[in-house]
């Protein structure tokens, strides 16, 4: 991402809405020996990759369809799809007649359901019947509107069924298990375990109450709006993401503003111009405070417009300092360029937190990027996106510059990336080594395309970048302008004239 591009004008929508369900399953009579089955969505998942949740998915048209005992025809297809995702991702199946199948068995008929068979049609034949008493409702949640996919979700508490062993099955998931609530809360503290919404209240609910009176508090969790929208999103603790709209690149439409801290609070990046967005994210961090925490000061990664936007408004509300980098602090209103290289700010409160500031420079002079030494995550500003490439924009953009950033960074103990735009990257070190090979890869695209002779810039954008949507090209041509002169620095092009061309 960068600032914006007058020649850039499309914005994409939100994007639609799915139906989907998901189900907390749970064994164990007490507290001591409760446990909730898990999974981990598998890392090339395009949402939610690497993340920890409960067995679920979108209602499949045949859902509704099905015959169900026990609930009426609108819930129907919200209750057949979690019975079915149940069997497929966890190997469960809540149907009256499965307790006179063996293990071979089920595991039999979900490889079927799996390979593509009719769900309908294996219960039918089975002689098996659904009823939607088998699950209990706890809860609707829709995913926010800055999502690259969206859910309206409904989730179930249902109690496993003796005799059946549930199982993950590697694919689309990557891992999963049964946990005691309480461990899955601590690894989402040490930020080992990244958490939606949904699922964290889950835990946080079933670790101090048993799942009969769980369920009131299942269905009213706290800071949801009529629409069912959270609007508090803690990945991990001390780590509150608040996506503000800004006038930024396509396919962003928002830009993350990040509270950091449990007792002293940061703000990386109020970066709304909009005084709607500015009033609503002051609102939030006032319930923040209204808890007891303080707004120590508000960082900033770099000096473009959709991540300081609300800088000084913020400042002017609370009090905070904006600190930055000198060489960003030049270009913003009431900034101090107070941070250098390598300096640590600790945020004190009942479980204190440090950010390291690394200089992270080739998108923008003064970039920096900040790492979290105790969980390893980093807050990366525009180095990486989720989703999408960053643009390296000359002549203050640096390829060179930017590539051996991206090196830098992965050189530390870096695990969750939390990017300014799209949802945080469990995996960062992955991505790190994806968007190198990525940017290698279109400096080698682009010299091997001028071994066939001279191409201007527009053409090499042409025959590069055509895996590019064409509205997108004059923000293409600006990296490949800058990949061009990072070739002309290594000694394998040059310029002539209107042109660029290799150099034998």
């Amino acid at each position: 991402m960068s600032e914006h591009i007058p020649a850039i004008d499309f914005q994409p929508p939100p994007a639609r809405i799915r139906d989907a369900s998901a189900v907390i399953l749970v064994r164990g009579t007490s507290q001591a020996d409760r446990e909730v089955f898990w999974v981990r969505r598998g890392e090339k998942v395009s949402f939610s990759g690497g993340y920890y949740a409960f067995p679920g998915g979108k209602v499949d048209a045949a859902d509704a369809k099905t015959p169900i005992d026990g609930c009426s025809a609108e819930e129907a297809g919200f209750v057949v799809a979690a019975i079915r995702e149940t069997f497929e991702e966890a190997g469960i199946l809540f149907a009256r007649g499965a307790s006179r199948l063996d293990a071979a068995k089920l595991r039999s008929l979900r490889e079927e359901l799996l390979a593509g068979a009719s769900f309908a049609g294996i219960l039918e034949r089975e002689r098996l019947t659904l009823d939607a008493r088998s699950l209990t409702p706890a809860g609707r949640w829709l995913t926010p509107d800055i999502a690259p996919v969206r859910f309206d979700t409904r989730f179930f508490l249902a109690v496993a069924p003796e005799g059946q062993e549930a199982s993950v099955i590697p694919g689309e998931l990557s891992d999963g298990g049964w946990i005691h609530p309480g461990d899955a809360l601590a690894r989402w503290e040490a930020g080992t375990a990244l958490l939606h919404p949904p699922n964290h209240h889950a835990h946080a609910t079933l670790a101090g109450f048993a799942p009969e009176a769980a369920v009131p508090r299942l269905r009213q969790p706290p800071f949801m709006c009529k629409s069912h929208v959270v609007s508090r999103i803690e990945f991990q603790r001390g780590i509150l993401f608040y996506p503000l709209l800004t006038p930024t690149l396509p396919p962003a439409r928002h830009t993350n503003a990040y509270v950091v801290g449990t007792g002293e609070l940061a703000v990386i990046d109020p970066g709304s111009p909009y005084p709607d967005e500015q009033a609503w994210f002051h609102e939030r961090l006032q319930e923040l405070m209204d808890e007891g925490r303080t707004l120590k000061c508000i960082l900033l990664t770099h000096h473009h417009g959709d991540h300081v936007g609300g800088a000084l408004d913020l400042s002017k509300r609370t009090g905070a300092p904006i600190w930055a980098s000198a060489a960003t602090a030049e270009r913003v209103p009431g900034a101090i360029g107070r941070l250098t290289d390598g300096q640590a700010l600790t945020l004190h409160g009942p479980r204190p937190m440090t950010l390291r500031c690394v200089l992270t420079e080739g998108h923008a002079r003064g970039h920096l990027a900040f790492l979290e030494e105790g969980s390893g995550a980093v807050f990366a500003g525009d180095l990486v996106a989720q989703g999408s490439t960053i643009v390296v924009d000359p002549p203050e953009g640096d390829m060179g510059v930017y590539l051996e950033s991206l090196r830098r960074l992965k050189g530390l103990p870096v695990r969750t990336i939390y990017p300014a735009h799209g949802f945080p990257i469990p995996d960062g070190g992955s991505l790190l080594d994806q968007y190198l090979a990525h940017r290698e890869g279109r400096i080698d695209a682009i010299a091997k395309a001028l071994e066939a002779g001279p191409l201007s810039l527009a053409d090499v954008v042409k025959r590069v970048y055509s895996d590019t949507p064409s509205f997108l090209h004059p923000v293409a041509e600006r990296s490949a302008l800058a990949s061009l002169l990072e070739l002309q620095k290594r000694g394998r092009v040059r310029p002539a004239g209107d042109a660029w061309e290799a150099i034998a």
